[in-house]
C-alpha cells in the first residue's frame, strides 16, 4: 500500500491526474492508511446502479426488450450481471422464445449459479471488494438488524450493493440488499415461532381478570378485549407480518387442546389457521411448502381409548382426523409400519422431524392404577349429570397426570436411519427430553422414560436443535456427551402460550436461521408477553449447527 501511494504521488508531482478504479474495502484500507492525505472529497464517481434508459440500451433486441420487462428491479441495475443474463437466454434459446413462455424465475437461478462459477461473484463482491466493517454491515443488512457504522452503511448504498426497504419496521434494519447475487448468498432470515400447551378449553388463560358474572361484567369484558391469551398472540403475529419482521413457520410442540373434546379441536384448528394466514411468505419457502407443523402432547389424547392393542391406536385418532391437514406424528398408525414424519424445506437448509411422545397416554398395566383410571371415570360421569362441573372437571385433571412419555423405539431406529440431507436440523416432541433446573415435577411421568436413547439418537442424527413443551416453563440448554465430542444437543423449551396452569408468564420462542453461503447460524430467542406486549428476553442461544455455541 505504501509503495502504491509512494507511486501515485510522484505521478501527481510531475503534474498528472490521476484516476483510479477501487473497490469499496480498497477504498476504506486506502483512506485508512493515509488519513492524512486521501480526503473521501477525491472520489468524484461511484459505479452507479443502471438507469432505465441505461438498462434498455443493453436489451439491444426485441426480444432482450421484452424480456427487461420481466425482470426484477435488481437485475436491470448491474450491466455486468444484466449482460450475463442476455448471453445465458440467448445461448439456451430463451430470447427465440416468447416472453412468455421463459420461466423467468428458473433463468434468474441459472444465472446466479453461472455468475459464481464464472467469476466468483460472491467472493470477490463480499470478501475481497469489501472491508471487515463493510462486510459486518451488510450482514447487518441481511439479517434486518440495526446499523452497525453509518459510514460503512453509506458506501455499501453508494455502490448499489443495497438500498432504502421501505416496508422496514424502526426496530430492524432501514435497508435490504439490492444486488440480487448477493441477496440470494445471505438472505433475509427464515423466522420461525414455536409455541406449546395453549390448552384450548377450560384452562385456556384469559387476557384480561374481568371478576363478577352478568351483562354488565360480559360488557367490561368485551370492551377491555377479553379473551384468551392465544388471540393476544394471533394479534401480535399479524403486527409484525406488517412490519416485516413476523415468522414464516409455526411449530406447535404439544397440549394444543385441555381434554380432546370436539368443540376444542374445533377450536384449535379456527386459531391455528387464522395464525397460518399471517405467516409471511420467504423466498426459501415453496407455496406448496407447509408451513404449521405439531407433534400431540398428553391432553390431546383421548383418554377414553387406553384399553388394548386397538384402543392404543384410537387414542390419537381424534387429534390426527382434527389435525389432518398439518405434517404430524403418525402415532394413530402402528408403530412397526408407519413412516418417520420428516418435513425438509430444502431452499432453506432445514430439515424438521416430529416425534410422538405421548404415544403410550393411560397405557396402565397395574391393577391398582386401572381401577384409579376408571374409577376416576366414573366419578367424572357422575359428576357431570349432577351439573357438579368443578368436581368433573377435577376427577379428568387425575386422568391427565398418568402419562408415560416414551418415543418408541421404532421411531427412535428411524430417527437414526433417516438419510438427512440439511444442515439446520429441528427435532419436536412434547416431553421433556433433559430434567429442567427451574421445575421440580414429582407426578408421574414428568419427562420421558427413554430420554437417554431418545438423546442418544438424536446426537447421531446430529439434530441440531430439540425443541419441546410440557412443563410450561421456558429453558435453553446444551448437552454434550463426553463420547460423543464432535456434536452438541441444544435444547429450548417454550412456556405455555395458553394455560392459566402456569408459574411464569406467557410466551414463546423465536428461531433465526441465517444463511451466508453454505453456512448456517440459528439463533434462538425467548419473547414473553406483558400484558399484551410482547418482549424478548436476553440473552438467547446462538450456534452454527454442529459447531461450538456462540
Amino acid at each position: 500500500m505504501a509503495r502504491f501511494l509512494d507511486w501515485c504521488e510522484s505521478l501527481v508531482g510531475d503534474e498528472k491526474r490521476l484516476l483510479v478504479a477501487m473497490t469499496p474495502g480498497e477504498w476504506s484500507a486506502l483512506h485508512s492508511a493515509r488519513a492524512d492525505v486521501i480526503d473521501p472529497r477525491d472520489i468524484q464517481e461511484h459505479l452507479r446502479p443502471l438507469s432505465a434508459l441505461q438498462s434498455a440500451k443493453q436489451a439491444r433486441t426485441p426480444a432482450a426488450q421484452a424480456l427487461l420487462g420481466q425482470l426484477p428491479p435488481g437485475w436491470t441495475r448491474s450491466p455486468a450481471l444484466l449482460e450475463l443474463l442476455f448471453e445465458h437466454a440467448e445461448t439456451n434459446g430463451q430470447l427465440a422464445a416468447p416472453v412468455t413462455q421463459v420461466d423467468v424465475s428458473a433463468l434468474l437461478q441459472a444465472v446466479t449459479l453461472e455468475a459464481n462459477r464464472r467469476w466468483s461473484y460472491s467472493d470477490v463482491v463480499l470478501y475481497e471488494g469489501l472491508s471487515e466493517l463493510q462486510q459486518i454491515e451488510i450482514r447487518c443488512v441481511a439479517r434486518q438488524q440495526r446499523s452497525q457504522d453509518a459510514d460503512a452503511l453509506k458506501r455499501l448504498a453508494q455502490v448499489g450493493l443495497i438500498e432504502r426497504d421501505p416496508g422496514a419496521g424502526v426496530e430492524r434494519s432501514q435497508h435490504r440488499i439490492a444486488d440480487p447475487v448477493i441477496a440470494d448468498h445471505m438472505p433475509s432470515p427464515l423466522r420461525i415461532h414455536h409455541v406449546s400447551d395453549v390448552h384450548v378449553g377450560r384452562k385456556s388463560a384469559s387476557r384480561a381478570n374481568v371478576t363478577g358474572a352478568g351483562v354488565v361484567a360480559e360488557k367490561l369484558g368485551e370492551a377491555v378485549g377479553q379473551g384468551p391469551v392465544r388471540e393476544s398472540y394471533s394479534e401480535h403475529v399479524a403486527q409484525c407480518a406488517s412490519r416485516g419482521c413476523g415468522p414464516h413457520l409455526l411449530i406447535v410442540s404439544g397440549d394444543l387442546v385441555e381434554i380432546g373434546a370436539p368443540d376444542e379441536y374445533e377450536q384449535a384448528k379456527l386459531w391455528l389457521t387464522s395464525v397460518r394466514e399471517s405467516l409471511q411468505d420467504h423466498v426459501a419457502l415453496g407455496l406448496d411448502e407447509p408451513r404449521v407443523l405439531l407433534v400431540p402432547g398428553n391432553h390431546d389424547v383421548d383418554w377414553n381409548q387406553t384399553r388394548g392393542h386397538a384402543g392404543a391406536r384410537k387414542r390419537h385418532l381424534p387429534f390426527a382426523t382434527a389435525m389432518s391437514s398439518f405434517p404430524r406424528p403418525r402415532v394413530e398408525e402402528p408403530p412397526e409400519t408407519r413412516a418417520l414424519e420428516v418435513v425438509r424445506y430444502p431452499e432453506a437448509g432445514v430439515e424438521v422431524v416430529l416425534l410422538g411422545s405421548a404415544e403410550f397416554g393411560g397405557e396402565l398395566e397395574d391393577p391398582a392404577l386401572i381401577k384409579m383410571l376408571d374409577d376416576a371415570r366414573e366419578l367424572a360421569l357422575a359428576a357431570a349429570k349432577k351439573g357438579d362441573a368443578e368436581n368433573a372437571q377435577k376427577y379428568r385433571d387425575r386422568l391427565g397426570r398418568l402419562d408415560p412419555g416414551l418415543v418408541h423405539n421404532k421411531d427412535l431406529s428411524r430417527l437414526r436411519g433417516h438419510p438427512w440431507r440439511e444442515s439446520v436440523r429441528i427435532a419436536v416432541l412434547h416431553h421433556p427430553v433433559s430434567p429442567m433446573p427451574s421445575i421440580t415435577d414429582v407426578g408421574p411421568y414428568a419427562g420421558l422414560l427413554n430420554a437417554g436413547a431418545v438423546k442418544d439418537a438424536m446426537i447421531a442424527a446430529k439434530i441440531a436443535l430439540v425443541l419441546h413443551g410440557h412443563q410450561h416453563s421456558a429453558w435453553f440448554a446444551e448437552e454434550r456427551w463426553p463420547d460423543r465430542s464432535a456434536h452438541t444437543l441444544r435444547i429450548a423449551a417454550a412456556p405455555s402460550l395458553g394455560s392459566w396452569a402456569v408459574s411464569e408468564k406467557h410466551g414463546y420462542n423465536e428461531i433465526l436461521v441465517y444463511r451466508e453461503g453454505e453456512r448456517y447460524e440459528v439463533e434462538v430467542r425467548r419473547v414473553l408477553r406483558e400484558g399484551d406486549t410482547w418482549r424478548t428476553i436476553e440473552p438467547g442461544m446462538s450456534f452454527e449447527p454442529g459447531g461450538a455455541s456462540g
